[in-house]
C-alpha cells in the first residue's frame, strides 16, 4: 500500500470515528449507597471522562433535576474535559463534571460547597426514570436532614 493512499485514508478514518462517536450514547451507572451517589462511567466513557468512579456524599447533594442543555452550567474557557461542540463533552470542566453527547434532556446534580464538583451534568438514555429512581432512594435521607 502506498504512503499516499495511507495518508488519504487518515481523514476518512478520523471522520468515520467522529461520526461513530456522535452515535454512541453515554454509558453511565448511577447507584445510591447508604452514604453517597456513585457515578461509574462504563466502557469508552471511562476513557472519555478519565474517571472510573465519582462519589458524591448524600449530604453534599443540594438538588437533582432534569434540564435542557441550555440550562446546564456554562463551560468555562479551557478545562480538562474532552469537548467537541455538539458531539461530546466528557470529564471535569472547571468545577463541573460532564458526560454528555448530543442529548438535550440532562440530569443535573447540584452539590453544596465543599464537594469535589459544584455540579455533575449527565446524560442517560431515560433521564426521567433515573431521576425518579434516585429521588425515591434519596427521599428518606432528605426527610431526616
Amino acid at each position: 500500500m502506498s504512503s499516499a493512499l495511507v495518508l488519504a485514508a487518515v481523514p476518512i478514518v478520523l471522520a468515520a470515528g467522529l461520526l461513530a462517536l456522535m452515535k454512541v450514547p453515554t454509558n453511565l451507572q448511577l447507584t445510591v449507597t447508604d452514604s453517597a451517589l456513585v457515578i461509574e462511567p462504563q466502557g469508552l466513557d471511562r476513557l472519555w471522562t478519565r474517571r472510573d468512579r465519582i462519589e458524591v456524599p448524600l449530604s453534599a447533594v443540594s438538588s437533582i433535576r432534569i434540564a435542557p442543555r441550555t440550562e446546564a452550567p456554562p463551560l468555562p474557557g479551557r478545562g480538562n474535559a474532552l469537548h467537541l461542540s455538539g458531539i461530546i463533552t466528557a470529564g471535569p470542566h472547571g468545577n463541573t463534571f460532564w458526560d454528555v453527547r448530543r442529548g438535550d434532556q440532562l440530569l443535573i446534580i447540584q452539590c453544596l460547597p465543599g464537594a469535589e464538583f459544584d455540579a455533575l451534568v449527565l446524560q442517560f438514555a431515560n433521564p426521567f426514570a433515573t431521576l425518579t429512581r434516585t429521588r425515591t432512594v434519596l427521599a428518606p435521607f432528605r426527610q431526616a436532614a
